[in-house]
């Protein structure tokens, strides 16, 4: 039985993925969709793992040179920021909704983490197969305006960012909206990361991304279906050394 068991609890290990090390290596591929302005989305190798990587810093290109380390950090609650870029952030660029000083305010009293789901809540809006449209353009505008810290300045208005930042600001203050989706994000940062001023690329590290990982729940059945097919191989080697004894 013991020996058994073992290939069982080894298969379930090793597919198991381990995206929750730091640092893990990350690796950029190719745009799926840019915006005017720069921003987007982009496919990266994550570990082994295809993901979906978003802009979420205007002041930095997107480039990572290949088997390059990254420390993932989460979104839900409770989340340990001290990795990101904007984590220790207590000050930030003011934001000012047109007409709308609720929306304005929710944003604006939001700390780091409540920031990042913000954006991450954006990024589930984006029509990504329409590509560099005026709803899409002002979500990233929306984005940039959300994680702009008070050093950078104001994030560039090439798009109108007020209907995607209401749009996230009544998702944040709403206690009913759905948060599930956060717990399939990370953010991609850089530990060797740091800021070298306005308009200049970063030294020694790349822009920080939101990554899109797959669902879940589709990954957790590939280790349990092995489980299962290895406790259910036991039992019927079992059952057969039975019948021979």
């Amino acid at each position: 039985m013991r020996l058994m068991t073992l290939p069982a609890a080894a298969m379930f290990l090793l597919f198991t993925p381990a995206l929750n090390a730091n640092p893990v290596v990350f690796d950029t591929q190719s745009y799926n969709f840019a915006l005017a302005g720069g921003g987007g989305g982009e496919q990266a190798l994550l570990g082994s793992q295809t993901v979906e990587t978003f802009c979420v810093d205007f002041n930095n290109e997107i480039w990572v040179p290949g088997n390059y380390t990254a420390d993932l950090s989460t979104l839900t609650n409770g989340s340990d920021l001290s990795h990101t870029r904007f984590g220790s952030n207590t000050s930030w660029e003011t934001i000012t909704i047109a007409g709308d000083t609720t929306d304005s305010g929710t944003i604006n009293d939001a700390g780091a983490l409540g920031r990042y789901q913000m954006a991450a809540f954006l990024v589930t809006q984006y029509q990504t197969g329409q590509g560099s449209n005026a709803y899409n353009n002002g979500i990233q505008a929306a984005i940039w305006d959300i994680l702009d810290p008070s050093s950078y300045g104001l994030a560039p208005n090439f798009a109108n960012p007020d209907p995607a930042l209401e749009l996230a600001a009544q998702w944040y203050a709403n206690p009913n909206s759905n948060t599930s989706f956060l717990s399939n994000f990370v953010i991609i940062s850089d530990p060797s990361m740091t800021w070298n001023g306005a308009g200049n690329p970063l030294q020694c590290g790349f822009q920080e991304q939101l990554a899109e990982l797959p669902e879940p729940r589709e990954i957790a059945w590939v280790p349990a279906g092995l489980l299962v097919l290895g406790v259910f191989s036991v039992r019927v080697v079992r059952r057969s050394w039975a019948r021979e004894n």
